[in-house]
């Protein structure tokens, strides 16, 4: 038997295979003996009729064409792991009639993954930035938590900025109206952006009663080109005028605003502080990740079959229609309302998708290249992580895989980050974090960081190929970002209110 490989542009792969009669012989014997025991022949019990008989019953040439089929299928599959080939998809063949005593001669032409060419990352360089907190950015957090335990009171005089109106109020563009409301609450700002800006302005001054009429020029630059540059015509009536009360700056405050937790307001600042440092660290290292990691998806040689990229989109759609489907609201709902067909939606999403697959590719090269694999102990470590958080995993086979190359990308982009920064700097920002990265706080900690980057798992792959061949890589994996607060734990949020458009 003579295999020959190509591997041709487009990420695909060409196999020549040519057998003599000999070897075609002997499979067919093969053949005959799995056939034999499929069929009932008078007088012989099941899987004992002579091969004269069995050809008699289904044809020479049916003994023969298993055969090629055995050998087809086995072929490609030994030709697929020796050549560590991944298909995308089931292969096209090009299988001609054999003729009897002759060599027989096929090719399949298959879609691969086309395994990434790293450049040389270990050249790159980049500085870690040093993180710090000051004073005026501690009292903002404080007066956040301040404004957020203000109360109101009705005032008898004229509206001011920050003050807080109740109004109707309507607004026409050209004789058209765009908002028309009644009873609504307004805080006064000098910083409004958007549809109502200049609004605020020309409140200040009304008093609880007063109805008056102005003209605002809508912002060049408003979302809905239509509208943008304007004129807005407004009539406003003022109901209520309040003034905000906000406690004062004392020990009373950070108990009230931690719960207990704190009992001064020093106390309270130096939890501000820390949490606004490990904020600012937490950004840092995700930046610095980010571009270490753009900087070598750039130096790469990267090779994306188009059935890949599909692939990736639908696995999108398929995460985004969940989400859809938790606020009641199907895909065909959501393509109605941003006036798309599903084909103009997912063409959108191919940029995204091909990115998403560069950079799941080259961490799996930079994985492969540094030699980093994940432990059982680190695998039990991460599902106790999920469970931690609220997401328990399901211990199937699939699963495991699935989390185990999720986890295998998260350890090599921490490599990069080591291998590209100065080695005093990680060792500091590792001893911040806790300790030893093999502990098992900071095993806990890295499956955390892992599951935010990939809490939709990819499910069990369909086989592809002919027969049992290889699986398609799995390259899927979601991203779910970790929303982050420097308000110390304990302490409520502050909210900044706003008008909705």
């Amino acid at each position: 038997m003579k295999v020959t490989v190509e591997k041709l542009p487009g990420s695909e792969a060409l196999l020549e295979v040519d057998f003599t009669w000999d070897e075609l012989e002997k499979a067919s014997d093969k053949a005959y003996r799995k056939l034999v025991q499929q069929v009932n022949i008078p007088g012989f019990r099941r899987g004992k009729a002579p091969r004269t008989l069995v050809e008699r019953r289904l044809g020479k040439e049916a003994i023969y064409q298993e055969a090629i089929d055995d050998l087809i299928t086995e072929t490609y599959r030994k030709t697929m792991k020796e050549h560590e080939l991944t298909p995308l998809a089931q292969p096209e063949l090009e299988a001609p009639v054999f003729e009897m005593g002759q060599p027989y001669h096929f090719s399949l032409k298959v879609p691969v993954v086309t395994p990434v060419e790293l450049g040389d990352y270990r050249s790159l360089h980049f500085e870690r930035e040093e993180a710090t907190v000051t004073s005026e950015e501690v009292e903002k957090q404080l007066e956040a938590l301040r404004n957020q335990r203000a109360t109101w009171h009705e005032v008898e005089r004229p509206a001011a900025i920050g003050d807080r109106v109740l109004t109707d109020l309507k607004l026409t563009v050209e004789d058209k109206v765009i908002s028309n409301l009644k009873d609504n609450t307004f805080e006064l700002t000098d910083e409004r952006s958007g549809l109502f800006t200049g609004m605020d302005e020309q409140i200040v001054g009304m008093t609880a009663g007063d109805t008056k009429e102005f003209t605002t020029t809508l912002p060049a630059d408003y979302a809905k080109e239509e509208m943008a540059g304007k004129e807005g015509h407004y009539t406003v009536t003022v109901h209520k005028v309040e003034e905000k009360e906000v406690p004062p700056l004392e020990d009373e405050l950070a108990a009230q605003v931690s719960n207990g937790e704190y009992q001064t307001l020093e106390d309270l600042r130096k939890a501000i502080s820390d949490e606004l440092l490990a904020s600012k660290q937490r950004r840092i290292r995700d930046e610095l990740r980010e571009r270490a990691l753009r900087a070598v998806i750039e130096q790469s040689t990267i090779t994306l079959h188009p059935l890949l990229i599909q692939e990736e989109v639908e696995d999108m759609i398929h995460q985004f229609t969940h989400m859809l489907e938790q606020q009641r609201m199907s895909l065909d709902q959501y393509l109605m309302l941003i006036h798309k067909t599903r084909a103009e939606y997912e063409k959108e999403l191919e940029p995204e998708a091909e990115q998403r697959l560069k950079r799941e590719l080259v961490l799996e090269a930079l994985a492969k290249s540094e030699e980093i694999t994940v432990t059982d102990e680190e695998l039990e470590a991460l599902f106790r992580a999920y469970a931690q958080i609220g997401q328990p995993l399901q211990r199937s086979e699939a699963q495991r895989r699935a989390l185990t190359a999720s986890y295998r990308r998260e350890k090599a982009l921490t490599r990069l980050v080591e291998l590209t920064t100065d080695a005093e700097e990680a060792e500091l920002e590792a001893a911040e974090e806790g300790g030893e990265a093999e502990s098992e706080e900071a095993t806990i900690a890295n499956a955390l960081a892992a599951a935010r980057l990939g809490a939709q798992l990819s499910a069990e792959a369909e086989n592809s190929g002919v027969g049992e061949a290889a699986e398609p890589a799995e390259v899927s994996e979601g991203t779910a970002e970790a929303s982050e607060t420097a308000v110390p734990a304990g302490t409520e949020q502050a909210t900044a209110q706003s008008v909705e458009e």
